[in-house]
């Protein structure tokens, strides 16, 4: 199903199940299918409204490429988009990596999030700009070496051409490029009873929450580490994630 946010840009969506409404958010690259092929629709949708959008820029949704399209508030007005052509007023999420991000947005500025899980994010300078630059810069030297013919001699494989040719790199550079002006996240401003996971093995993500995490626990949040698991894994890990994370969201 489709639905259109504030600004005109058309979202792709799902609704399935009964129950009170759960909403997923997947990362970065990844479409709403991803919680379909891992195993997660089914046995959530026996006791929830599993609700799955593509973010803007991926999928079966609009793809603009002007940075100003993906600022914070664009983004979560296409949430409040799909939520409102659902009929839902109050909504429990789970977000992974960029959906973690996005989720962990939400439960600092949304008061209708009555629970939030987040997996692969954590609190402050998510997308700093030395790494924003990084990505940003790789995409175009491969968009450039694509042009001219040369990503060979820039060293791209078949399997770098491969994966990055199926997907709109200036709708993703566009959004990369907004991520610097994204507010950050604070532990005292969480409105709603807050998880946050991560793997040991994920070291990006779960340094700065060991950092942090006493000031986090102040705060209510509940942390916890998962040995072993890297940042993929941290949703692919379906038989290990799945019961905490229900028995979080049930309350």
């Amino acid at each position: 199903m489709f639905t259109t946010s504030p600004d005109g840009v058309r979202i792709a969506y799902e609704r399935l199940g009964h129950g009170p409404a759960l909403l997923l958010l997947q990362g970065f690259e990844a479409t709403r299918h991803i919680w379909h092929k891992l195993g997660y629709v089914e046995p959530l949708s026996q006791e929830f409204t599993v609700i799955t959008m593509d973010r803007r820029g991926i999928g079966e949704s609009d793809m603009p490429t002007d940075p100003a399209a993906y600022s914070i508030e664009r983004v979560l007005g296409d949430v409040e988009a799909v939520l409102q052509a659902c009929e839902v007023r109050r909504y429990k999420v789970w977000g992974h990596s960029f959906g973690g991000s996005t989720a962990l947005q939400l439960a600092t500025r949304s008061s209708q999030v009555e629970r939030a899980v987040i997996a692969g994010s954590f609190f402050g300078r998510v997308y700093p700009q030395e790494r924003i630059d990084e990505i940003v810069n790789w995409f175009e030297s491969y968009l450039e070496a694509k042009a001219k013919g040369t990503l060979a001699e820039l060293g791209f494989d078949a399997e770098e051409d491969a994966y990055l040719s199926q997907m709109n790199l200036p709708a993703q550079i566009a959004c990369w490029r907004a991520l610097v002006h994204w507010p950050i996240a604070h532990p005292q401003n969480v409105h709603c009873p807050l998880l946050v996971y991560v793997g040991e093995a994920d070291e990006r993500v779960a340094t700065p929450l060991k950092e942090s995490r006493q000031e986090i626990e102040q705060a209510g949040v509940q942390l916890r580490f998962f040995e072993n698991l890297d940042h993929q894994q941290e949703i692919t890990e379906r038989e290990i994630l799945l019961e905490p994370v229900l028995s979080f969201l049930r309350g």
